[in-house]
Order: structure tokens, then sequence, then C-alpha cells
């Protein structure tokens, strides 16, 4: 089951296709390694946290008619990552609200290969094209330089520097 109709993308490399329950365990442990929140907060998920990040996923697309995609490698069908778009409803200044805010995270082995970009500019393809509401938006700490140059790279901005739970955070846009 993928859950409320998902388009699947695909890139030279790269399947973002719907969540299904059997990829919870590899998202679990991408969430869980330090590596992968050393620049979000810096705190591994408990498991309850993965499991509620899992299922938002999926609430997304069926109340907002866009979310997030598992990122899967064609040539392996192993699970690469996360992308997409929500609404966080996040309490800060500026705020973000009812502007699809782009992310993305990428299990340890995956990253420094260029396909956490492949799987983000698919994502703001799709969502060019489905007319989603505009602007798009994104949150990155100072200091994650990598993702920072995604952001750039699909067209984003910084419009703001402010702080999220006590953590610096640049705001970039697209228009």
């Amino acid at each position: 089951m993928t859950g409320p109709d998902v388009p699947q993308l695909e890139t030279a490399r790269l399947r973002l296709r719907g969540h299904r329950l059997d990829d919870f365990p590899a998202i679990r442990a991408m969430w869980r390694d330090p590596a992968v929140t050393k620049y979000i907060d810096g705190k591994p998920r408990a498991e309850e946290e993965c499991w509620l990040k899992f299922l938002r996923a999926t609430g997304f697309w069926a109340h907002l008619g866009y979310g997030y995609w598992i990122i899967e490698e064609k040539a392996s069908g192993a699970i690469v990552g996360e992308t997409g778009f929500g609404d966080f409803k996040r309490e800060m200044t500026p705020s973000l609200r009812g502007e699809p805010e782009i992310g993305w995270a990428l299990a340890a082995p995956f990253h420094g290969k260029g396909y956490g970009y492949e799987a983000a500019r698919a994502a703001v393809a799709w969502g060019d094209a489905n007319k989603i509401p505009a602007p798009m938006s994104c949150i990155i700490g100072p200091e994650n330089t990598a993702s920072i140059r995604i952001a750039e790279k699909c067209g984003f901005i910084e419009t703001a520097r402010t702080t999220y739970h006590g953590d610096d955070i640049i705001v970039l846009h697209r228009r």
C-alpha cells in the first residue's frame, strides 16, 4: 500500500514514490543516524518520532495534494532517503504557514553522490508542473553547506535569517 495517489517520479538514477509500510525500517534507521540529523537539530530520533514522521509523509498527500516521497536508487532498489513538501505549521518568524516547504534527508551511505540535488530538482519540477502554492520555501542551518548548495541550484534564494527551536536557520524561497 502506498497511501493516497502519490505520483511516481523518475530521474536518471532515482525513483521517487509513495511510502510503503515496509519502508519504515530503512527510514527509522536513517532518522536514528547522527550523521543524518547532525545539521537538522543534532538529535537522532526515537522510534516513536520516526513513526510519526513516516505517517506524516502520507498525511500531507491526503490533505494537501503534495507531500514527501521515498527516494529509491533505481539500480539497487535501496532506500536513499526522503524528499518532498509539507506545511509544518512552524511557529517562527517569518511565518512559512501555507507555503509548501521543501525538504530532503538522505541516509549517510548516499551522501556526496549528487542524489540530494537530483531528488530535490525532481520534486521542484513536479511542484512547478502541478502548480502547488507559491512561493516554495525551505529552512536550512547555516553550517549545512551541502543543503544550501542544493537549494540554490534548485532556484532558492536566502530571504531571512532567524532561529527555530533555538537553532540558527536560513530561510530560503523560490518564487
